[in-house]
C-alpha cells in the first residue's frame, strides 16, 4: 500500500474556483480518512494555506519552477503516489517525467481542460503540445480520472489508455446551511464563477434581455477581468444596467447568502465537468438552471433543477419559467435539489470512491 499521496498543481488560489475547490477537497478527504499523508505542491497560495509551496522561474506563463523539480527527485519513490490536476504546465510535466523515472504510480485529473470545445481555443499551441509532450503523459499515467462520461469517452480517444476511473466532482455538505431560509430583499437570479466566453454569460444577457418579468434582477458574480469588462459593457449596450448587479469577488458565507437568497442560479455553460458552483448552490437549497453540456446527470430535471441546451430561445423559457415560481415552489424545489447533490455528489455519501480508488494501485 502506498503511505502518501502528492497533488501537483501550479495554482491553488482562490481565483482558481472550482479547481481549488475540488483539489482541497480532496486533499481533506484524504487527511480524514487517515489512510495516507496528503501533499499539496503549489507555486501560488493562501496566505492561510498550509501547502507546500515554490518560487516559480522563467519562462513564468509555464509555471517552470526548478526548486519544484528539485522536491520531486528527492521525494518520489515507489511508495508513493502522484496525482497531476491540469495538463498544460511544467509542474504536471515534470511530475509525470520524474515519476516514470522513479516508478512513482501518478493519476492525472485534466479537469476538463482537454474538452473539444477548449482544445479549439488556442487550437494550434495546445496541438503542438499535445503532441510533443502531453500524449506520452497521459498514455503513461497508471491512470486517467474522468469527472463526467463525456470526459472518459474523451480522454481515451487522446490517449488511448484504458485506465480510466470516472468519479464526479463531489462536494462537502454544509450542515450550518440547513437552516437559512429564503428570504430575499429583492427577486434576483444569480450567476457566481469565472467571467470566461465558456460559461455562456453572453447567452444569460441576451435570453434575460427578452423574459417576460423585467422587475427581477440578475446579479453577476466573480473576478473582475478583461471579460467582465466586456460583459458590462454588452449590458449598456442593451441598456440592462438598471437590472444587472455586477458584484466582485465574494466568498465565505456572505457568498452562500447569495445562493441561498437567489429565485434561481444560472448557469449556462457551453462546457463543463461538474461546475462546483452548481453542487454549491444546490447545497444551500436553490434551484439550478445548467445545461446537458455540463457534465451533471440529467436527473437534475427531475429532482428540482432545469436542465437546458444552450441556446438563448431554451434559456429564455427556464429563466421564465423559474420567475413564475411562488415562494413555496421556488423552496420546494431547492430542497429537493439539495437532497439530490447530498446522495450523488457529496463527500458524505461518495467520498468511498476515492479511497476505493487510491487502495486499488499497486
Amino acid at each position: 500500500m502506498k503511505n502518501e499521496i502528492f497533488h501537483i498543481i501550479e495554482d491553488i488560489t482562490v481565483e482558481s474556483g472550482g479547481l481549488r475547490t475540488m483539489v482541497t477537497s480532496l486533499h481533506d478527504h484524504i487527511v480524514n480518512s487517515g489512510g495516507y499523508k496528503s501533499t499539496i505542491l503549489t507555486l501560488h497560495k493562501e496566505k492561510e494555506d498550509s501547502f507546500t509551496c515554490f518560487e516559480s522561474g522563467s519562462p513564468k506563463s509555464w509555471y517552470y519552477s526548478k526548486p519544484y523539480g528539485q522536491f520531486l527527485e528527492t521525494h518520489f519513490t515507489s511508495d508513493k503516489m502522484a496525482h497531476l490536476h491540469g495538463v498544460w504546465m511544467y509542474p504536471q510535466y515534470i511530475a509525470s517525467k520524474i515519476a516514470l523515472q522513479k516508478k512513482t504510480p501518478y493519476v492525472v485529473t485534466a479537469h476538463g481542460m482537454l474538452e473539444p470545445l477548449l482544445l479549439k481555443d488556442k487550437g494550434l499551441k495546445k496541438n503542438v503540445y499535445l503532441k510533443l509532450f502531453l500524449e506520452n503523459i497521459l498514455k503513461k499515467a497508471t491512470y486517467l480520472h474522468a469527472i463526467t462520461p463525456s470526459e472518459k469517452e474523451n480522454l481515451y480517444k487522446l490517449s488511448k489508455n484504458k485506465n480510466i476511473v470516472e468519479i464526479p466532482n463531489l462536494i462537502h455538505f454544509n450542515t450550518s446551511l440547513k437552516d437559512w431560509q429564503y428570504q430575499p430583499q429583492e427577486e434576483y437570479l444569480l450567476f457566481l464563477g469565472r467571467f470566461h466566453k465558456i460559461k455562456g454569460i453572453d447567452l444569460l444577457l441576451s435570453a434575460f434581455s427578452q423574459i417576460a418579468d423585467k422587475n427581477i434582477k440578475l446579479y453577476l458574480v466573480g473576478f473582475k477581468n478583461e471579460y467582465a469588462a466586456s460583459i458590462e459593457e454588452l449590458a449598456r449596450k442593451n441598456n440592462l444596467s438598471h437590472r444587472i448587479k455586477f458584484i466582485g469577488k465574494t466568498v465565505g458565507e456572505e457568498k452562500f447568502r447569495l445562493y441561498a437568497n437567489a429565485k434561481a442560479f444560472v448557469a449556462p455553460s457551453y462546457s463543463e465537468v461538474i461546475g462546483m458552483v452548481n453542487l454549491e448552490a444546490a447545497m444551500c437549497k436553490t434551484p439550478v438552471i445548467t445545461t446537458y453540456n455540463s457534465g451533471i446527470n440529467p436527473d437534475w430535471n427531475k429532482n428540482g433543477g432545469l436542465m437546458i441546451h444552450p441556446s438563448v430561445p431554451e434559456l429564455i423559457t427556464a429563466l421564465d419559467e423559474a420567475c413564475r415560481w411562488n415562494s413555496a415552489e421556488r423552496v420546494d424545489r431547492g430542497i429537493q435539489l439539495s437532497n439530490y447533490v447530498l446522495n450523488q455528489y457529496s463527500w458524505e455519501r461518495k467520498g468511498h470512491l476515492w479511497d476505493d480508488f487510491y487502495n486499488s494501485i499497486k
